[in-house]
């Protein structure tokens, strides 16, 4: 299982953002910026995490063969696929 949304990733483009305002002086719109970049961390930091299991189209598993015609093989179920079917058992074709 993984996490749909990388967190990290948006704390760190949060933490840029915060850090990349223009004004030199501090007023009302440099602190209301600061405040929102905060507001937003902190509402990440509360949201349940969102888990997914791993899924693999039939046209880019590497179990699946006759993959140029209009319905693929797929050796696991071993039976034809649309190729737009998945399945969680599949592996991607590198």
């Amino acid at each position: 299982m993984t996490d749909a949304i990388d967190r990290e990733q948006i704390q760190r483009k949060l933490y840029q953002m915060r850090g990349r305002i223009q004004q030199r002086r501090d007023g009302a719109y440099k602190c209301g910026y600061q405040d929102a970049c905060k507001d937003a961390l902190q509402k990440l930091a509360e949201c349940d995490r969102l888990t997914t299991d791993t899924v693999t189209r039939c046209i880019d598993c590497r179990h699946s063969t006759e993959k140029q015609s209009t319905m693929v093989y797929c050796l696991i179920h071993n039976r034809q696929r649309d190729p737009n079917d998945f399945c969680n058992f599949g592996e991607i074709e590198y």
